[in-house]
């Protein structure tokens, strides 16, 4: 059997190359104390933007494996997001990082990596990220194939932990015909 060389996106690329080479990856069993912490999170976010759509990521809410980090997106238009930029520094401090069509915020919060995405759902990687993450959601048997990749992780490097996710990710998504551009 051939297998399919699955490439990444320039942004991908781009995004990798700013990890660190000497950070390594720590994947755990699934802590179900995640999803308690992520709904105090979400629901101080509903106090200051009751408006917006928010979504919980990653392996928290799919119960696998993953490194303790709770992932939330909270949809705004790009247009809209300095309108909110206070609110959300007076909960989360000072972003970490102000994309293109993204602000981001990191913090712990009882031992788990926190990452607060106020994001535009327009964006393609946005649509990228929420498509993914619906094909991992109902489909158990893409769901344990990604499992499996983050626990075979535990003697790589941060950097070779990403490329490979991403590389699942472009495949399923060439696999549903679906487009990834970053």
């Amino acid at each position: 059997m051939i297998k399919k060389l699955i490439h990444l996106t320039e942004g991908q690329k781009k995004f990798l190359e700013n990890l660190p080479l000497h950070k390594n990856v720590l994947v755990k069993p699934w802590n179900h104390k995640g999803i308690d912490i992520a709904s105090k999170i979400i629901d101080e976010i509903k106090g200051i933007a009751p408006n917006l759509e928010i979504m919980l990521f990653g392996s928290i809410p799919l119960k696998i494996a993953g490194q303790d980090d709770i992932d939330i997106s909270v949809f705004c238009v790009k247009s809209q997001q300095a309108k909110h930029l206070s609110n959300f520094r007076k909960l989360f401090g000072e972003p970490i990082r102000m994309g293109k069509s993204s602000i981001a915020w990191e913090f712990q919060k009882d031992r788990f990596n926190v990452s607060v995405w106020l994001t535009d759902p327009n964006a393609e990687t946005t649509k990228a990220q929420v498509k993914i993450f619906t094909l991992l959601k109902e489909n158990p048997k893409l769901l344990r194939e990604y499992e499996n990749i983050k626990v075979k992780a535990k003697n790589l490097s941060y950097r070779e932990y990403q490329r490979k996710k991403y590389q699942f990710y472009n495949k399923i998504l060439q696999d549903k015909k679906c487009n990834l551009s970053t």
